[in-house]
């Protein structure tokens, strides 16, 4: 066909070069986006008030009401970690010697020889360690749970918050603090620096099950058998272990972070590919008669 007749077809044509270069434009940012998407982290659920936080938060008396304010900066909030789990009691009523009930097993200040077995009830492995070390029964449970971590305000273990000055110093010298630290750090910071590097390596898309699980392993270990022992030959050995496994998995997030860059690069050459090709297509239809 030629002549006037033709130019409706090949206008056609060309309207559809240029709506199938634009969609190729459009979509490209899309296909980039959808590489680096990782698996969502999880809202943080809005911590459901009770009614042991609303009445005691209103209350006048600060020593009531000031244990609701350090709970709300605490770890427990976001753990669902809430004022009868500890301290038993009715939360779902308002009236006081309702939910003050000592047969709803309400403690208004736990004991603190038994302290250890109520922060057991979650703590499992921490407790098992701590009552045949030199803190629990060979010191007649002192400095118990929450001498070290506080009542209310309890926050994410760091190793620079080891060293209680009301506490630890009454016995041990810094020297001692100093050596304990160092060995919590030695033990526990390269598994930061794992969770930190496989978090980072997700966000592109490769894999990390095998890092998180490997580290996970190694805390555990940690866990169950030098967390609260409270001697440093028993430490030492537990962090000894480990050290001999951490390269593997140092090993593992550089070939993960491999991954990463490869991927990056035939990223960058996709995108540079894409757009030669539409720069080709815009230069057809440039170069179409009637353009």
């Amino acid at each position: 066909m030629s002549g006037p007749a033709a130019y409706p077809a090949r206008a056609s044509l060309q309207a559809r070069t240029a709506l199938q270069a634009r969609a190729a434009l459009f979509l490209l940012p899309l296909l980039i986006l959808s590489w680096n998407t990782t698996d969502s982290a999880e809202a943080q659920q809005s911590a459901a008030t009770n009614n042991c936080v609303s009445c005691h938060a209103g209350l006048d008396d600060e020593d009531m009401s000031l244990p609701v304010a350090e709970w709300q900066r605490s770890a427990h909030l976001p753990a669902d970690i809430y004022c009868q789990d500890c301290h038993g009691g009715n939360a779902a009523t308002m009236v006081e010697d309702e939910a003050h009930d000592v047969e709803m097993d309400f403690v208004g200040l736990p004991d603190p020889y038994v302290v250890h077995e109520l922060c057991g009830e979650c703590h499992q492995a921490q407790m098992t360690n701590y009552v045949p070390s030199p803190h629990g029964l060979e010191g007649d449970f002192w400095p118990n749970c929450v001498d070290c971590h506080s009542n209310h305000e309890i926050v994410q273990p760091q190793a620079s918050l080891i060293s209680i000055p009301d506490n630890c110093e009454d016995c041990h010298e810094q020297a001692i603090m100093d050596d304990y630290i160092a060995l919590t750090d030695r033990g526990l910071e390269p598994i930061v620096e794992f969770r930190q590097a496989a978090e980072e390596i997700r966000s592109a898309g490769v894999p990390v099950d095998l890092i998180l699980t490997q580290a996970t392993l190694a805390r555990d270990a940690y866990v169950e058998r030098a967390s609260h022992v409270f001697v440093l030959e028993k430490m030492v050995a537990v962090v000894d272990s480990l050290e001999q496994v951490y390269p593997s998995i140092r090993k593992e997030v550089e070939t993960a972070r491999t991954e990463v860059d490869t991927r990056r690069r035939f990223g960058w050459m996709f995108i540079g590919l894409f757009l030669v090709a539409a720069g080709v297509i815009w230069l057809y239809r440039r170069s179409l008669p009637g353009a």
